[in-house]
């Protein structure tokens, strides 16, 4: 599927947009692991999530997504041009992402 970059308050995440998240996602997940460079992370589902926030994000603790935009992408871009990918689904609860 094809998501885009996410960012607010100083934290980064994936966009996955209403029509991914309701044939992609399911709302029992409270959880689910992505793939990044063969590394599997965690992420939390946010109540939001459901609603007008169709995007995971990674915790302020561990920026594993803003490293792998330093690496594939760019941390800058211009207003609603955010960088897009592709977000493999593996398994349930299980993604990868590919630049």
């Amino acid at each position: 599927m094809k998501v885009s970059t996410w960012y607010g308050s100083g934290i980064y995440g994936v966009r996955v947009g209403s029509k991914n998240r309701e044939n992609y996602f399911d709302p029992a997940w409270e959880t689910i692991i992505v793939v990044l460079d063969g590394q599997e992370y965690t992420f939390k589902l946010t109540d939001g999530f459901w609603n007008e926030c169709p995007e995971f994000r990674e915790s302020k603790d561990e920026p594993v997504i803003k490293n792998w935009l330093l690496k594939y992408r760019t941390l800058n871009w211009p207003n609603r041009q955010t960088p897009k990918m592709e977000l493999i689904p593996i398994e349930p609860k299980k993604f990868k992402l590919v630049p």
